[in-house]
């Protein structure tokens, strides 16, 4: 298969993120008990809380994303642009292997 090693790559980065999502499961506020009865460090666990909400969400985007890329791959699609068809460049796939524009419609786009 000529996406071999990109589809290893990329269900080997879907792991590693996946497991990620669950270690930030594991430190979210709510399930280690309520707040700190001092403001200043309510503060601090808000915010901790927030970056790993925000943390949490990135991954659920890129598994989404990765998921789609290894669809893709399998339905034979994975180098062809959603937008016009044209091909995508093995070169951009590397570097952006869930991508589904080629580097003229991603210009376009203004991506």
């Amino acid at each position: 298969m000529k996406y071999t090693s990109l589809k290893d790559n990329l269900i080997k980065k879907q792991h590693e993120l996946e497991q990620r999502l669950a270690d930030t499961g594991k430190h979210i506020r709510r399930e280690s008990g309520p707040l700190d009865k001092d403001f200043a460090e309510q503060a601090v666990e808000t915010e901790n809380d927030e970056v790993i909400y925000a943390l949490s969400a990135s991954a659920k985007t890129e598994i989404n994303n990765i998921k789609k890329a290894l669809a893709r791959i399998d339905q034979g699609k994975y180098d062809s642009c959603i937008n016009c068809g044209g091909r995508i460049s093995y070169k951009r796939l590397q570097a952006i292997p869930y991508t589904t524009l080629c580097i003229q419609c991603a210009n376009d786009n203004g991506e």
